[in-house]
């Protein structure tokens, strides 16, 4: 009965911090995915943002990189934006490149997830940390 206890115990504090850590007022969300335009992304203020490649090359790759951040944001019930860059990154006027995935608070990132030395296998895992990781530290 004890054990049951203890139990039942880890379980309740497990959902309240995992709860009170999952959001803040214009990024808590549902997980939907919303693609930007330059200018919308030029002005994005606070959330989740993924910078896609200008190169087609690169399609296929991102595109599996992105149903794995849609799958955490799901999970998260956070809101993913996505900004597809037509060229070079320069024009955006933000401190992030291409393949990267980055939190804004104020207009100003925060933190940031690069993927250009990420295999495959360890995407999931490393957008699951970084969106724990910025719920834990800019979201409480």
């Amino acid at each position: 009965m004890n054990f049951q206890k203890i139990l039942n115990g880890c379980l309740i504090l497990f959902l309240v911090l995992n709860v009170s850590a999952c959001g803040s007022e214009g990024v808590k969300g549902n997980g939907k995915t919303t693609e930007l335009s330059l200018e919308e992304a030029e002005q994005f203020e606070t959330g989740f943002l993924y910078v896609r490649s200008p190169f087609e090359s690169r399609k296929e790759e991102e595109d599996f990189k992105i149903k794995e951040i849609e799958r955490v944001a799901n999970a998260k019930n956070i809101d993913l934006n996505i900004y597809h860059a037509k060229e070079d990154t320069s024009k955006l006027g933000r401190k992030q490149n291409s393949l990267t995935f980055a939190f804004y608070q104020d207009g100003e990132v925060k933190k940031k997830l690069d993927f250009i030395d990420l295999s495959d296998d360890d995407i999931h895992f490393e957008v699951a940390t970084f969106v724990q990781s910025v719920q834990q530290e800019y979201l409480k």
